[in-house]
């Protein structure tokens, strides 16, 4: 597979990822975001710019061109785990992750057997007001995810 570039995509700097750092959130993007990137991107910080790593960039990707973020609505991370299990994490690069994108990452996480943990934003009249955790994988991480989020948020495999 040929090496993959941001290009035109800027969706982790618009505010969607949650970050300590830097001062953004849902709706209100990185003060260093432009049309063109990042305004500082050699000087970037360490946490949480230099050390994101973006799914769809990652080498040996499995995530289709169509699941760029800014073409997919969603920032999916392929390398984070919850409870020490490698999952599928998906943000949406917007308040929700559109339905057809939503259902190509529950196919990949059954053929990857990995499960999917994906997040809703939540808004009050147009601002951000905190987020759902949702998941969806086999039983065994529905029950764990249960216990932990609830039983209204899962999606058994």
């Amino acid at each position: 597979m040929t090496e993959r570039s941001c290009g035109p995509c800027t969706a982790c700097c618009e505010g969607w990822l949650m970050s300590r750092h830097i001062e953004m959130s849902p709706g209100q993007p990185c003060q260093h975001c432009t049309r063109q990137g990042c305004a500082i991107y050699d000087e970037r910080p360490e946490d949480p710019c230099r050390t994101f790593v973006c799914g769809w960039l990652q080498a040996d990707s499995p995530l289709p061109e169509q699941l760029r973020p800014d073409l997919s609505g969603v920032v999916v991370m392929l390398d984070r785990k919850w409870r020490g299990r490698r999952i599928i994490k998906a943000t949406p690069a917007g308040w929700t992750i559109p339905p057809d994108t939503l259902e190509k990452l529950m196919a990949l996480a059954r053929e990857r057997s990995l499960p999917l943990i994906y997040l809703e934003n939540l808004q009050k009249d147009g601002r951000y007001i905190g987020y759902r955790q949702m998941g969806y994988g086999p039983p065994e991480f529905v029950q764990a995810v249960q216990r932990s989020i609830g039983p209204s948020d899962i999606r058994v495999i």
